[in-house]
């Protein structure tokens, strides 16, 4: 019996995790988080609030990369993966600019792209 509820605890829940190591977290279900993991186990809709870590090359100004929150609906025993999509520029020179980049979360398995469209707010929590 325990394994039974183990394994139901287990196939619950979606694993979610963030890959882009310059895109941060900033916000899970609308509460604040520092030094925040960058994986979870999910098995309600979820908001999340990004920033993105500029790292400007040698002669590449830095821009504002403001915070954008997106939301989706995990869905029990499935995998995600949380992308940014941008232009190819933004990448090379590591400058990501608000409203120029978005987070996006993708169901890996069934390799389709599941969150809202991101809100761009200006500063806090949202969900």
């Amino acid at each position: 019996m325990l394994s039974l509820i183990l394994l139901l605890s287990l196939t619950s829940t979606a694993e979610v995790r963030v890959s882009n190591s310059h895109l941060v977290v900033t916000c899970v279900a609308g509460q604040s988080v520092a030094n925040t993991p960058r994986r979870w186990n999910l098995a309600q809709p979820t908001a999340f609030t990004f920033t993105m870590r500029n790292q400007p090359r040698p002669g590449i100004e830095n821009r504002e990369p403001g915070l954008a929150v997106i939301s989706f609906t995990p869905q029990a025993g499935h995998e995600y993966e949380i992308e940014v999509r941008s232009d190819a520029s933004a990448f090379s020179r590591r400058v990501w600019t608000k409203g120029e980049w978005k987070p996006v979360v993708r169901d890996r398995t069934t390799d389709r792209i599941v969150s809202s469209e991101p809100v761009w707010i200006e500063r806090g929590c949202a969900e």
